[in-house]
């Protein structure tokens, strides 16, 4: 009789904070961020697929909610999102990803008309995006350029290195040696990319009861090439 491996239980999903951000050569971004928005103000969050705009927009929402403002976040990489822009409403609204509507009339329409309500209603507003180009419709594109601008830059190796160990430890897996380096010199470079690498081959560790290893990170790699 075979008897099915029953997987271990694995630690719930790794829940993004200021704390648990390794911010390298962007600490002003996060020290701003986590010090608390001045009210009505604008922000625009930039950088590149990974760089963390989501992670420190999450841990932006569940700071407010800690300070007591009303609080929304909203994905707008998410289609089903997108509606929403026509009632929300909060001390402080947090938006994901705002270049998913850009280039479409109805969505540039609707992100136009949430900034003008919210700019009477003096909400501060936390923008995310790759860029502020692509938008169409003219008006939009000037409140846009009204919200400063917070540029995430790339973390360097060392701070690369820093993340690995820290999500190792975070999942509770052991970093074997020479792990960080195969991982730098094959893995992505990108930090958002770097934690899902890591939580997928935690998760094969933690199951298969091993180290994170080089051997187990050249298995995991190699079946996904």
């Amino acid at each position: 009789m075979i008897r099915q491996q029953i997987p271990l239980a694995l630690k719930p999903p790794r829940r993004p904070g200021f704390d648990n951000f390794v911010g390298g050569p962007n600490r002003a971004v996060v020290e701003l961020l986590a010090g608390g928005l001045e009210t009505g103000a604008w922000y625009f969050l930039a950088g590149p697929a990974g760089s963390g705009r989501s992670h420190l927009l999450s841990a932006s929402f569940a700071d407010g909610l800690r300070r007591g403002q009303a609080t929304q976040f909203l994905a707008l990489a998410v289609p089903s999102n997108q509606a929403l822009l026509d009632q929300v409403t909060a001390d402080c609204v947090l938006l994901d990803d705002i270049d998913a509507l850009a280039g479409q009339d109805r969505g540039e329409m609707r992100l136009f008309n949430a900034l003008n309500r919210w700019r009477a209603e003096r909400c501060t507003v936390v923008m995310s995006g790759a860029s502020r180009q692509g938008f169409k419709l003219p008006d939009l594109r000037s409140r846009l350029a009204q919200a400063a601008r917070l540029t995430l830059k790339p973390l360097e190796e060392a701070d690369l290195r820093r993340l690995i160990t820290r999500l190792a430890g975070e999942h509770e897996v052991i970093l074997g040696r020479g792990a960080a380096d195969y991982l730098l010199t094959r893995g992505a470079r990108s930090a958002g990319a770097m934690a899902a690498l890591i939580e997928q081959l935690s998760s094969r560790a933690l199951n298969e009861r091993r180290t994170l290893s080089v051997p187990l990170i050249r298995e995991a790699l190699q079946a996904q090439s």
